[in-house]
């Protein structure tokens, strides 16, 4: 357990914007109800088949949810970062964590009682169906972006995957995309090789300067292209 960097939920930066439907007794309650942890980049914040004991927010850095086959196989479909409420259908089910939740970055989180956020949505209609509309969202653009890049070719999937982390994740043209090369075939469901071989032909034909890490869009209406033509 870490010290809070926050004294409330409150004056949070990084707070659940459904919170914002709460009284100040109920936010006072889930503050008391609460507790952060600092991870280092690669570390397990939850596995899948675990219990469902808490909610989770990231306050700061950046996560990955993924699910794992039987044979040990990562398959992720989405990144999480700060502000976003992190739970599953399997609170409401059987208590199961069904995907797993691991750092990219270093990364501090916030653990609330998943109790007391049952209690709340039978307390507060407005928080209820903030919470449905949250889980919905998520699910609706999972579902989205799965179906989309599984109907692509490769480099379609790899466009998409670039555009993502631009718009989506760091809302930025350059950036440090911090995820393995590996990481990033889970995301757009391809090898690592097929990876590497395909930055190299954006790089080479300057649609995406690749530096280490580094990511720059050199040609985003051509990115876009490849992306859409599939």
């Amino acid at each position: 357990m870490d010290k809070k960097s926050c004294k409330s939920c409150k004056v949070c930066p990084s707070r659940w914007r459904n919170f914002d439907n709460l009284t100040d007794e109920q936010m006072d309650r889930i503050n008391e109800k609460r507790f952060e942890a600092r991870f280092k980049s690669g570390e397990v914040i939850f596995k899948q088949g675990s219990p469902t004991s808490n909610a989770i927010f990231i306050i700061s850095g950046m996560a990955k949810i993924y699910t794992e086959t039987e044979n040990g196989k990562s398959v992720r479909y989405a990144i999480a970062k700060p502000g976003r409420l992190i739970t599953g259908p399997g609170t409401f089910v059987d208590n199961i964590h069904h995907y797993s939740l691991a750092t990219i970055k270093d990364t501090v989180a916030c653990f609330v009682d998943i109790g007391i956020i049952k209690e709340l949505i039978l307390e507060n209609g407005r928080f209820a169906q903030g919470f449905i509309e949250d889980i919905s969202a998520k699910a609706l653009n999972s579902f989205d972006k799965i179906l989309s890049i599984s109907q692509k070719k490769m480099n379609g999937r790899l466009a998409e995957g670039i555009l993502h982390l631009s718009d989506e994740i760091f809302q930025s043209d350059e950036f440090n995309c911090c995820l393995t090369r590996q990481e990033l075939g889970e995301l757009t469901l391809m090898t690592k090789e097929s990876v590497v071989r395909l930055l190299k032909e954006f790089d080479e034909e300057g649609i995406v300067k690749v530096k280490g890490s580094n990511l720059k869009i050199m040609d985003k209406n051509r990115l876009t292209k490849i992306m859409q033509s599939g």
